[in-house]
Parts: C-alpha cells; structure tokens; sequence
C-alpha cells in the first residue's frame, strides 16, 4: 500500500541533485574528530529550500487534517494543542515516503560525499525526520485531544531535553558510529537551535536510563553544566554534520517562526551488509500508511473536506 506523496506540490525537480560538493578539508575533519561536528555552511541554494519549505509546509497540512478526519493523532506526528487555539507541531517521523524532495536529499552527494569521508565507509540511510518547531493558530479546530501529554515526554513540553541520538538508535541495535545531517530549511539563530556540548561525543555520558532496550537517550541529570552548550545558529542552507553521541539539546523556539530541520540518519555499511536499514522507523511508516489511506478514502467520497491550511 502506497502512503500520500506530497511531491506534485512540492517542486523536487528544482533539488540540484547533481551540484558540486567540496570534500572536507584536513582542518574540517580535525574538528569533526575533536568537537564530534561541522557546520557546512550555504551548502543548499534558495531555490532549493523553497521547494523543501512547500514540502514541509504540504506534510504539516497532511498530519493536521488526518487527525481531524479520523479524530485520532496522526501517528508520525509529534504535536501540542493548547487552550488558547495554538498548535505547535514539533516534528514528523518518518517522512521521506512522504515526499520525493525530502527523499532526495538522503542521497545527495552533498551530505553523502563528507559523511562517506569521515566514516570510510558508504552511509546507508536509516532515520530521517523533520523537526518542525513551529506553532500556528488552530482556532476551531477540534484538536482538543492533543493537549500537552500528547507530547513525547522524552524532549520536554517545548524544547529537546539533554540527550544523545545513539542512545535511541541501540535500542534496535545500530552502531556508535551513525552519522547524522541537519539540514537547516529556515534560518536558526532565535527560533530555538540545536544546542551541543562540543567532544561529548568522546565520553561514555551516563544515560538517564541505561537499559539500551528502554529506547531513551536522555543523559543522565547533573553530568554537563548548562554552560557548557554551544547553540548552532546555522542559516538556512547550512547543514550540521554529528556524532551519533554528541550531546544535544534544543531550546524552546518562541520566536513565532518556524525552526524546521531535516535530519537524516546513516550507518557505516559494513557494519550491517544485509540489514533492515529501516527497522527503526519501519513500523510507524507501515502504520501511519494505513492511516493515510483511510484519510484518502475520506476525502475521496467526499465525507471529509481539508479544512487545515497553511496561510
């Protein structure tokens, strides 16, 4: 069963694909080895994060009005709705069965070329998700059901709480070795960036709760001093490469902006040849295309009217 693809709206042909990439230079690479990052500046042209913009904006617009068709959370949705009528949506996972602009990008030379570097190995995609930040009126809406608990406890009620990425992914038995990109669709400085605490990637960080099969990554509480994080104000088109244990967090964005981020996810092949690439996200995906068919076929006899757009 095929899933809703946003694509005919979205002008993934306007992705350059084929643009040149840089390869990572000696000094870049030292950082990435010492601070367990590197931000790669301007790396997408405005062209191209328009078209990831109408896409982000056409999957917002899909997670809302399913909800409101079914009456029930849509499942790749991590979302608030709050009394005075403001839904803040924070993020959607996963998403590249979505839509084909997004997609692309998980393959694209310019995130591949420096990750195959630093790795010495080909990346395979296993996790992407696009982390939205962004609030919106919803005045009414029936959306009463997703008050503040429908928020992933995990990450805190508006920002990402002190965590590292590897401490989700052992859970389904992925490597210490995971690479992610951050690719930065708006401008961040203001609307609650990505916050990192340069070389944690090097320490054995106590997890909060170390049981790998309990699938959390938060750190345990008292281990980093606030002060030691460093916010990443990239500008649109920059992309942050990480560590899978580089220690993060994000701060609450309060900005009235949206804060969106397309995070993708890879694995060092020879570490898992013949693996499911996609058994972490595999089950929601499966799920959440079961939903949207049954939104689709809503819409289709006319029994539910998109009613959610955003302005």
């Amino acid at each position: 069963m095929h899933s809703v693809n946003v694509t005919e709206r979205s002008g993934f042909k306007d992705i350059d694909g084929d643009a040149m990439h840089q390869p990572l230079t000696d000094a870049q690479l030292e950082v990435f080895r010492r601070e367990g990052f590197v931000v790669l500046p301007s790396l997408f042209a405005q062209r191209e994060l328009a078209s990831l913009r109408d896409a982000a904006d056409l999957i917002f617009e899909l997670a809302v009005n399913a909800t409101l068709a079914l009456g029930r959370r849509y499942p790749r949705m991590d979302a608030r709705f709050d009394e005075d009528g403001t839904l803040t949506l924070r993020k959607v996972q996963p998403v590249n069965d979505l839509s084909d602009v997004i997609a692309a990008l998980a393959t694209d030379e310019r995130l591949i070329a420096p990750m195959r570097q630093i790795m010495r190995d080909e990346p395979v995609p296993m996790e992407e998700k696009l982390n939205f930040k962004q609030s919106v009126s919803a005045r009414g809406l029936d959306l009463a059901f997703l008050r503040r608990s429908s928020f992933n406890p995990e990450v805190g009620l508006e920002g990402f709480l002190l965590h590292h990425d590897w401490g989700y992914f052992r859970m389904q038995g992925y490597p210490e070795t995971i690479l992610s990109s951050a690719v930065a669709i708006d401008d961040c400085a203001g609307r609650g960036p990505i916050r990192v605490i340069p070389g944690s990637h090097l320490l054995n960080v106590p997890m909060a709760n170390p049981d790998s099969a309990s699938g959390s990554g938060v750190v345990a509480a008292g281990f980093f001093d606030a002060s030691e994080l460093v916010p990443i104000d990239a500008s649109a088109g920059s992309v942050m490469l990480f560590h899978s244990k580089l220690v993060h967090d994000s701060e609450p964005n309060r900005s009235g902006l949206p804060r969106r981020l397309m995070i993708y996810s890879h694995y060092p092949k020879s570490h898992d040849p013949d693996g499911d690439p996609d058994r972490r996200n595999a089950p929601t995906r499966r799920y959440a295309q079961d939903f949207e068919a049954q939104y689709r076929a809503l819409v289709a006899n006319g029994t539910y009217r998109p009613r959610f757009v955003l302005a």
